[in-house]
């Protein structure tokens, strides 16, 4: 994929026409539910796609807003000096008001800042039924001053409409994919060269998280390393908690979730032996792969999350692990993680073109093993995507 720069300084923006595209299939969404507009907000560069879907920019740190019109074009809202009618920028393409105000979210005199101009914008085009999406997203201020002060407007969750939306990628955000995950594949290459007896877990982090950002992508999202004698548990540790130091003979696992070039997200785990794995180990690993692909083979078109759930734990149950309690996999693109989920409780239903992460992580007599790959829906099931081996690393054989 060639850089295509919108102004000097903008890195793989997707085309005008793919933005369009998104704009139009949300306003006939939004024409279809009777909304008058979608209004949006985020704080979270992991979870930003609400923003950076309709106009290909990450969020600002102290998080932006936008209103996307039934018809017509958006109003975005960022923090920054004020001027309520700025000169749209190059990369705000469809954006017809871009205002800017002065807020942050540690002064409570700011709380209302940004709603106030959503507010006005709502009046002034006399919107009667609004769509919300990203609840959890949304700050609680933004949202209890919109509702409270627009009282004659009806306010909608619009979530699940746009979750349906953006979970199926188009060619263009498929290219941006695929350099997102040989990305991941070239960074797990730098794994074993790190491995050096004495680093420390975060010193590894960091120095992926650094490849990371110069192999051009945007935002390191969710890099974690975690390691343990021959017979304990490697489970991902925090930054802030990766403070053990590799030995010899250790077990180290790595996590790699990073959005590529463009902004989309992928992610890759793998483990990796400095001495010789525990029999359990082995056989734990060869589950979690196991379990992956019998996931995957069922993700077709119509199956939903829950459904992937109960093939998940069906296929655990004769290793004697117990069932899922969390994510056994997700979705994936702009944001780190988006629906649909594989878990008990999701209902959203797989179609063709969306991206998979799955990624069973087992634990058993006290060890962890994590097989982790991205996968595409298909008519036939979810193939895999991801071209790294899929193995417990033995490095002491190249050492040997």
């Amino acid at each position: 994929m060639q850089k295509n720069l919108v102004g000097p300084r903008y890195k793989y923006p997707v085309s005008d026409a793919e933005l369009k595209r998104r704009l139009e299939v949300t306003q006939a969404a939004l024409k279809k539910g009777g909304v008058d507009c979608l209004v949006v907000q985020s704080h979270s560069r992991i979870f930003d796609s609400l923003i950076r879907y309709f106009v290909d920019a990450q969020c600002g740190n102290y998080g932006s807003s936008l209103m996307v019109p039934a018809d017509g074009g958006m109003v975005y809202i960022a923090a920054g000096s004020e001027n309520l009618n700025a000169q749209i920028p190059p990369w705000a393409r469809n954006v017809e008001r871009f205002a800017v105000v002065p807020y942050c979210q540690h002064f409570a005199f700011t709380d209302h800042s940004p709603a106030k101009v959503m507010e006005e914008e709502i009046k002034k085009r006399n919107y009667k039924k609004i769509g919300f999406a990203g609840l959890q997203m949304m700050s609680y201020s933004f949202g209890e001053y919109l509702t409270r002060k627009l009282a004659g407007v009806e306010f909608v969750d619009f979530s699940a409409r746009i979750q349906e939306i953006t979970a199926v990628k188009s060619p263009e955000e498929w290219e941006l994919i695929d350099l997102s995950l040989r990305i991941h594949e070239r960074l797990l290459d730098c794994v074993p060269a790190l491995l050096q007896p004495g680093s420390s877990e975060s010193e590894i982090r960091a120095e992926l998280e650094y490849r990371s950002l110069m192999m051009g992508c945007d935002t390191p999202g969710n890099i974690a390393v975690g390691s343990c004698k021959p017979g304990g548990s490697s489970k991902f540790m925090p930054h802030f908690r990766a403070n053990r130091r590799i030995e010899e003979g250790d077990i180290v696992s790595v996590m790699l979730e990073v959005s590529g070039p463009g902004g989309m997200y992928g992610e890759l785990a793998r483990t990796y032996c400095l001495g010789e794995p525990t029999q359990n180990l082995i056989d734990l690993f060869e589950a979690a792969k196991e379990s992956q692909h019998a996931v995957a083979a069922a993700a077709k078109p119509g199956v939903t999350g829950k459904e992937l759930n109960r093939v998940f734990d069906e296929y655990i149950a004769q290793y004697g692990i117990a069932p899922n309690k969390r994510f056994v996999g997700h979705g994936q693109g702009y944001d780190m993680m988006e629906s649909p989920a594989i878990c008990e409780d999701e209902t959203m239903a797989l179609k063709e073109d969306m991206l998979l992460a799955i990624h069973p992580e087992l634990e058993k007599n006290s060890e962890f093993a994590i097989c982790c790959d991205n996968f595409k829906v298909t008519a036939e099931g979810a193939n895999l995507l991801s071209r790294f081996p899929q193995k417990l690393f033995l490095l002491y054989d190249l050492k040997s």
